[in-house]
């Protein structure tokens, strides 16, 4: 109940009343007031109903908040505090973020994440006390205009996706109602093409004495061509083939896959072999991440003269090339190059298309993407 400050010895209180105390009218006096407060508040709030189907626990809380209005105060502002935290969209978006279980997926959420915590941290506010109702479209629209400073339209587009996934999941979690996506519209900007000619990577592959990292970055991106442009994190993890195939379940789709080792894909598996999966990344670089980004760098300074062992100077044979071009140019030289059917081109690619989605891991499927495998690599490897 409500504490009057007053410090009482045994002998000072008797029968409910303050005894033997220089000011025992004043507190005795009090102490009367204070009990026609509860008597009044208690029959009020019992005329009310406010106690109706209520615990002893509820209903003296019920009281103490009619009587005390500091204490009445405290316990709004403890509701409001409460309030903004079941509605802090940053809470519903870890808790969101700790859903997936795809790598990839969470490492690009987490970005997201922490975009917009730079952004609230740039305009002044707790960004744990951010709720749905605070995110509208001209706050989306700033947001974005902030991405922009230092990223790129579909990068800043990325991030506003990831946005609005979390809206859809809050929604559905009943966490809110609030729907600012409505007008908002979501700019893509058309990639550069990525992919390469044959030509192109034969310069690549032939180039010869890389380097420190460039060889080991040509022998990934060659290892990732030859098993029909296999992602990076799917390659990183790939475990130890059954028998003359690599068998693995695709990460970001899962959807399983079936590669045929070529012996060009062979070779490069035996320089790089691990220990308990089947190349030995993950043995030396804790994060996959950071080993492909070290490599796509490598790989854009193949063709570079050093200076003093140092400096690269001069122009690369693929300037832009990327790891994700080694997927993109399999299947460009494929259809482009050699008339590849578009629907085994599909199947090798793991696309969703019709009669390919349930039936190219089957005999029939598997050998065709076998065989356009072969003639892709023949083509690149040896110009026949």
């Amino acid at each position: 109940m409500t504490s009057l400050g007053l410090k009482l010895s045994k002998d000072q209180w008797k029968n409910g009343e303050v005894v033997e105390h220089p000011k025992k009218k004043f507190w005795n006096g009090l102490l009367s007031a204070k009990k026609g407060d509860y008597d009044r508040a208690i029959v009020e709030l019992t005329y009310n109903g406010a106690f109706a189907m209520k615990s002893a626990k509820e209903c003296l809380q019920i009281l103490r908040e009619r009587v005390d209005p500091e204490y009445a105060a405290k316990c709004q502002e403890e509701r409001e505090r409460k309030k903004i935290q079941e509605n802090s969209f940053a809470r519903f978006f870890l808790s969101f973020l700790g859903e997936k279980d795809n790598a990839g997926t969470k490492g690009l959420y987490h970005d997201t994440y922490r975009k917009i915590e730079s952004f609230c941290d740039a305009e002044g506010y707790d960004f744990m006390s951010l709720s749905f109702d605070d995110i509208t479209k001209p706050w989306l629209e700033s947001f974005e205009r902030f991405c922009l400073k230092t990223q790129r339209q579909n990068t800043a587009s990325r991030h506003l996706r990831d946005i609005r996934a979390v809206f859809n999941a809050a929604i559905d979690a009943e966490k809110t109602t609030r729907y600012p996506f409505r007008k908002l519209k979501i700019k893509v900007v058309e990639s550069r093409d990525k992919s390469f000619t044959a030509s192109e990577l034969r310069q690549l592959f032939n180039f010869g004495c890389y380097p420190g990292g460039e060889q080991e970055a040509v022998d990934m991106f060659k290892l990732m061509f030859c098993l029909i442009g296999i992602n990076s994190v799917d390659l990183a993890f790939l475990e130890k083939p059954r028998g003359n195939r690599i068998e693995y379940e695709r990460r970001k789709t899962h959807k399983p896959y079936s590669i045929k080792i070529e012996p060009e894909a062979s070779r490069i598996i035996r320089k790089y072999k691990g220990k308990e999966r089947l190349l030995d990344i993950l043995e030396r670089v804790p994060n996959y991440q950071t080993y492909f980004n070290r490599i796509g760098k490598s790989l854009r300074k193949v063709g570079k003269k050093r200076v003093d062992g140092k400096k690269s100077i001069g122009k690369a044979i693929l300037p832009d090339v990327c790891t994700g071009s080694a997927r993109t140019s399999w299947a460009t030289i494929a259809q482009e190059e050699l008339g590849i059917d578009r629907e085994v081109i599909a199947a090798a690619l793991g696309h969703c298309t019709v009669d390919v989605t349930t039936t190219y891991l089957r005999t029939k499927w598997r050998k065709k993407v076998d065989e356009a495998n072969r003639k892709v690599l023949d083509w690149v490897f040896y110009g026949k």
